[in-house]
Order: C-alpha cells, then structure tokens, then sequence
C-alpha cells in the first residue's frame, strides 16, 4: 500500500514541482520498499525452539490481561544456564485463578520474570485473505510466540536502581492508575484514549461504531489533537508572562516527555515530529513549509522503522496529512462556507482513504463524509477541552462538588454521543464492500482520483473528471460481485466444518455450516470480552474479501457446536436470505433458539428431508439426498448435498455415520462422486469401506484442526482413501482448499485446486 502513497506523492510533484528534499523523500520511499522486500524472506534471531527457560522484561504497557488469559510482548535478556540475549517475544499465559488475575491487573511496573515455556514459531495463514498474523509479528521484529507454563518473579539480587524506577513507562502506568481510581470507567476509558493512547478500555461495540461510521481516527492521538494541546499550552505560558524563546523551550521539552508517555505511535511520532520542527524552523528565523516539515518527518520516520510503511496507520495518517498540506489553500479554501469548505475536505479525505481501507479491510465506510463533519468540531471544541480540564482536575479538585459534577456531565455527554454513533452505524448501507480488488484495478483507482483532484483543484475539465472517477470507482467497488470464477472454498475453521460455494458472475453465494469452537462453562472472571472467534477471525473476513455481503442460501448440516456455532455471530455482519436445515436440527434447543432469533431478523427458514422418490433441489443445482425422514437430530441426521459444481459431482456429508452412509448408497447405488467431503472429519464411524468402494471418489476433503483431541482424521480412513487412490486433502495440513472454475459459452474453461499451505 506504501506504493499508493508513492504513486500519488510523485504525481503531484509532477504537477507542483517542489523542492529536491522532497525529491529526496521519494527516493527514500522507494530505497525502504525494496529493503524491506529484500529482508522479507530473510530473519535474524538468537532463540531456538529448544529453549525452555527465559529471564524476560515486561513492560506493563505490552500488557493485555482479558478473561483468563495474559498476553504481553517482553524482551528475553537471558536464557537457560546464562546465554545473554536480546530478543522480543510475545507471550500467552493462562491464568490459573481469580487470585492471580488480580496480581497481574496491579502490575505497574517495568520488571523482570522468570518463565518457563514452548518457544512456537507464528504459523502462516491456514485461509485465504485472513489476517496474517505472522507477517504482522515479523515487521514487529517478533519471530517466536512463548506459550507460557509458569511466570514467577525475578528476585535473585535484583533491585531496581532509582533511574529504572524513574522509566517514564512507570509513570504512564502510575498515571493511568489514577485515572482508574479518580474517574468514572466510560470517562477514564475516553480519557486515557485521547491522552494516553490506550483504547483497551472502551467497549468492543463502541469501537466498532467509531469503525463503521468513518470516524475511528477521533480516537487516536492525531495532529488535531496535538494541536489542540500546543496551542492551549502556548497561550497558558503567554498568559503567565513566559517569553516566545522559553515557551519553545518548554513546548520541546513537554512534548517529548509527552510523546513518551503515550508509546510513541505512528500518528503521535508524526504530530510531534511536524510540529517541532516547524516550530525549530521559526525559532531559528528560517522558516520551514508544511511540505517541507512533512517530508523531514516521513524521513526520520522511515529512519527510525522502515517496516511501519505497510502498517494502514501509517499510510493513512502520512497521506491524508500530505493532501491536507497539499489543497489547504486552494481546493479546500474554494467556499466563503467554512461548511461547505468541511464538507469537501471530509469528501476529499474519505475518497483518498478508500484505496487504502479496501486493500486492507475489504471495505469502506462513506458514511465518514458527514459524520466527520459533526464529531470533528465535537471532539474539538466540546470532548477534548472536557477531557483535558477532567485530567488535571482530578489531581487539584478531586473530591470536591464541582469535579463530581464535572465527570458526572462528561460522562453524559459521551454516552449521548457514543448512543448518536450506534444508532448512525445501524444504517444499512453505510458500509461498502469491494472484497480484494486487483493491483492493476487498484493503480488504475488512484490515478483517476489524482486526475480528479487536479481538475477540481485547478477547476478545469471537471465533469470529465468526475465521470471517470464514478466509472472506475464502480467497477472497483463492484469487481468481485460480478467475478468471472465459481469457486468452492473449504475453509479451515478448525475442528469443524464451512464450504462456502460462490458461482460465476455473481449468480449466487452459499454456505454449508459454519464452524464453531465448543463451549466450556466458565466462571465469570475467566471469559473473555475480546476473545477470536472462528466468525470474527475466519468466516467474516474470508467471505467479505470475495466481496461478498449477502448469502443467498446458508446449510446447516446438523445442530452440533462445531458445524453452527459460529452462525448467530457470522449473521451479524453477512445477511443471510435463507437458512436451510434438516426438520431434526431445532430438537436442540441451541440450535431452536438461534434459528428462532434469526426469523425475527428477516430469515427465510426452510426445514427439509430428502424423498426416496424425488431429490429436493436446493442452492447451486445441489439436491438434498438425506436424511429421508425426521430423526432425533444427531450425526445420523446429518444434511447430505450433492451436486455438479464446476466439472465435478460433489458430496457433502455432514456428520453422517456408517449407519446412514449404508443406507444412503441403497438408496443411490450408481451415485457419481468426483470430489467427496468426508463425514465427520475423518472419524472412524464414517467413510466405512463398502461406501468408499461404492462410490470411488477421485479426490477428498478432511475438515479438522491441528493437533485436535479426538485424534482426527483416523488411520483406518485414511488407509480406506488410499486403497480406492483418492487424493486426499486434509485442512490441518494444508489449511483451506480451494477449487476455481470459469465459465465462457456454457462451457468450463479454466480450472485448478489450491491449497494456502503447501
């Protein structure tokens, strides 16, 4: 994505022919993409897997405690008997009770510990266009993850020295602390948020909100922020009699303390950065541009970590203050309306983003255009003033009349504003998803919209312009849904089962179960409020990249955990028109009171059974064959679909057992089966011999998680699949599997399978 903001930076220099530090800039834009593709393959790490005793820092800022769990980034500086090293880790831990999670929540301090543990490598991708954690952990400098047995403190002669106590990480916990015990939870969640960076406090639904509606930057420390609390401070030591010379001197000192305090993020870095070296350029009577201080901080930026150019933060903050710098006085100045002059700067603004938000997220909110316009000035001149006169208050009024009233109408006013978001994220339509567009499409987006820009900014050829942009921005935003390949995608969920099947053209989009982890009843302080689920981590972020927003039609096999769980979670975020079930699936209550959830929501339920006489057509030409009547809702009672997809006849088999497969081929002796889906994740119940044999399957499929507790798929049937020389993929080894097709003339040209791992 870093090469977006190249593109478009080079081509406004080609128009506005600026100075050769920014010449220079581009170069070194340029130079940092091919090193750090050059070092993409390659790592450097002192640690090896054997290791099993380590001596790691943790910082409490790295610091993550939800449920039962603790998750921190530390740094090993020794291993086993003495090796000196230094290295960061992340590390998972499991808590063991009540008692112990509220020793680690009092954790405030840098120190030492002692753990004990498996060194993992971070596994790849195991499906297709999920989130790569593992090339987020690389570009982080982290190549092993610690799982945890036993974390104890490092005592032996250790005391730290005055100066470690003095770690300005110390005083950003002892501050956030403060907060806690001074404030409300919503206040202090919004404080430590827009002052201190840290947003693990606000609600998972609240975030989301923000997120949907466009606004999601409000919550990060930007340069409005910065600004904000430069001027505030520079008119309070003016006001007091402090001279320009010393108020710089102050100011450059405060904000570094201050860009400390708050971790030093890409958009805190740049802020600050812009600003001191604005003000340094005016101290020193020479004057430097906005261009000019953007470029020398895109330098020291990249200076300081090349990898954070492919971070979406960074290209955001970089590029929408680059097209700030850029148009402010000219597209952006064109209206004697400060209304309407908002209005274009949050249309321009939301346009650049679009590009970026699509290739890491697969979508964009539009609805930024006109909700910025009424949260910015909020932010500014109602919520940050608040927040700020809340925080210092808190160390000079607490207790009194006036700072409870205070919180108690801060408090009021973010709730009200947080209520305003929820409702403007219910809008239907204020999320467009492009699914995964293209490079060339992508390029071909961002020219029209820098020929846009100029024409608008020079007032020249406009609606040419504009027809272009909205042509080309349609068929970006529209690619996917009219994509020439069917495909058949059986998704790695884990122990569990979810084949989405996507025909040509946009035609029609399915889905047979949908996964689900097993649910163990826990006490309250063990669950956890942000945990990855196989919806949010698999199901949704999958089927969005295939630009997909609607199901037409989703199966579910049968009403175990493992083949729907994931189904009331996925249906929040992908419609679905109709739920397809065996009439035995709602004889368990889970699985009655979801499907009867979502009829409240608009979903078509149908309840079927296969005839002996006559197969039920149902999705993409595929016929229901079983269960052929009304049973008790178990593995027996499984859904079994069949059908031609592309050139081959598939079968999926649920859960069936070896019960219902022999009765299933009584019924269908001569059934043609290309590409089976084996029953019940290669359990030995199913896939018994005299069905294998009866209908020689060329290929198969195994859905099961790695190292799972039953020991799936089982020898026997994989011996059973190798006799008939079926080839057999396996989701635990190979992750997803993917089947592509394309049509031209009713004809089926292109095919291949794929698998994500090899």
């Amino acid at each position: 994505m870093s090469i977006l903001l190249l593109i478009i930076w080079m081509a406004r220099l080609l128009v506005t022919r600026r100075k050769k530090l920014i010449i220079y800039s581009c170069l070194l834009v340029s130079l940092t993409l091919l090193i750090v593709s050059i070092e993409k393959s390659s790592r450097h790490t002192e640690l090896s897997a054997e290791e099993q005793l380590f001596l790691i820092t943790l910082d409490p800022n790295d610091l993550k405690i939800d449920g039962d769990q603790v998750q921190f980034y530390g740094t090993v500086t020794e291993v086993g008997e003495n090796k000196k090293v230094s290295e960061k880790v992340v590390v998972f831990y499991r808590l063991s009770d009540e008692e112990e999670k509220l020793l680690w929540q009092k954790q405030r301090t840098v120190e030492k510990f002692i753990v004990s543990g498996l060194l993992t490598e971070p596994e790849q991708n195991r499906n297709l266009n999920q989130f790569n954690y593992q090339q987020y952990l690389y570009r982080n400098n982290l190549f092993w993850i610690l799982e945890a047995e036993t974390i104890t403190p490092y005592t032996n002669n250790y005391h730290q020295t005055f100066f470690e106590k003095l770690n300005i990480k110390n005083i950003r916990q002892i501050l956030l602390y403060h907060i806690d015990n001074h404030t409300t939870p919503t206040v202090s969640s919004y404080i430590k948020t827009l002052l201190f960076a840290d947003t693990s406090s606000i609600e998972n639904q609240v975030m989301n909100g923000y997120k949907e509606i466009g606004i999601i930057h409000l919550l990060s420390i930007s340069g409005l922020h910065i600004q904000f609390l430069i001027t505030g401070l520079t008119y309070s030591l003016w006001r007091i009699g402090i001279s320009r010379e010393r108020t710089y001197l102050i100011l450059l000192f405060l904000l570094l303390i201050y860009g400390s305090l708050t971790g030093w993020g890409t958009s805190i870095f740049r802020a600050i950065s812009m600003s001191l070296i604005s003000q340094t350029g005016s101290r020193l009577e020479r004057p430097i541009s906005g261009m000019d201080t953007w470029s020398w901080t895109l330098i020291i930026g990249l200076w300081v970590d090349p990898y954070q150019i492919f971070s979406v933060g960074f290209q955001l903050s970089y590029l929408l203050s680059l097209a700030l710098i850029l148009f402010s006085h000219t597209l952006f100045n064109q209206s004697k309306f400060n209304s309407v002059n908002s209005l274009v700067i949050s249309f321009v603004l939301t346009l650049i983003s679009v590009p970026i938000l699509s290739i890491h997220f697969f979508e964009f909110s539009w609805l930024g255009i006109f909700a910025n316009i009424i949260f910015v000035p909020l932010f500014a001149w109602i919520v940050m003033p608040m927040i700020i006169l809340l925080f210092f208050s808190s160390f000079i009024f607490n207790g009194t009349i006036f700072f409870d009233f205070f919180i108690h109408l801060t408090e009021w006013i973010v709730e009200l504003m947080e209520w305003i978001v929820l409702k403007i994220a219910l809008f239907p339509y204020g999320t467009i998803v492009t699914g995964k567009v293209p490079l060339s499409l992508v390029v071909l987006t961002v020219s029209a919209l820098i020929i846009l820009l100029i024409s608008l900014e020079k007032k020249q050829k406009r609606k040419r312009s504009i027809i272009l942009f909205m042509l080309i921005l349609s068929v970006f935003t529209r690619y996917q849904n009219y994509n020439p390949y069917g495909e058949v995608i059986v998704l790695d969920v884990g122990q569990g089962d979810a084949i989405l099947i996507k025909e040509p053209y946009g035609k029609g989009v399915y889905l047979i179960d949908t996964g689900g982890s097993i649910t163990f009843e826990k006490e309250e302080w063990q669950i956890r409020t942000k945990q990855s689920t196989v919806a949010s981590r698999v199901l949704v972020p999958v089927i969005k990249s295939l630009g997909v927003t609607t199901l037409d039609q989703v199966f579910i096999t049968h009403s175990d955990e493992d083949h729907m769980g994931a189904l009331m979670e996925m249906a929040q975020s992908i419609k679905i028109k109709e739920l397809v079930f065996p009439k035995s699936a709602p004889k368990k209550q889970q699985f009655y009171d979801v499907i009867t959830a979502l009829e409240k929501k608009g979903v078509r339920l149908t309840a079927v059974t296969a005839e002996t006489n006559q197969k039920q057509l149902v999705g993409p030409s595929l016929a229901v064959l079983w269960p052929v009547k009304n049973g008790i809702g178990g593995n027996n009672d499984s859904l079994v679909l069949y059908g031609k997809i592309g050139e081959y006849y598939w079968l999926f088999t649920g859960d069936i057992e070896e019960e219902g497969e022999l009765e299933l081929t009584a019924l269908y002796p001569n059934l043609r089966v290309d590409i089976l889906k084996v029953a019940h994740h290669g359990s030995q119940t199913s896939t018994s011999q005299s069905f294998i044999e009866g209908i020689n399957p060329k290929a198969a499929i195994i859905s099961c998680g790695l190292n799972n507790r039953y020991g799936h798929p089982k020898d026997e049937v994989l011996n059973r699949l190798e006799d008939v020389n079926a080839l057999v993929y396996r989701t635990d080894l190979q992750g997803s599997f993917r089947y592509r097709y394309i049509t031209q003339w009713n004809e089926i040209k292109g095919m291949d399978f794929q698998t994500i791992l090899k």
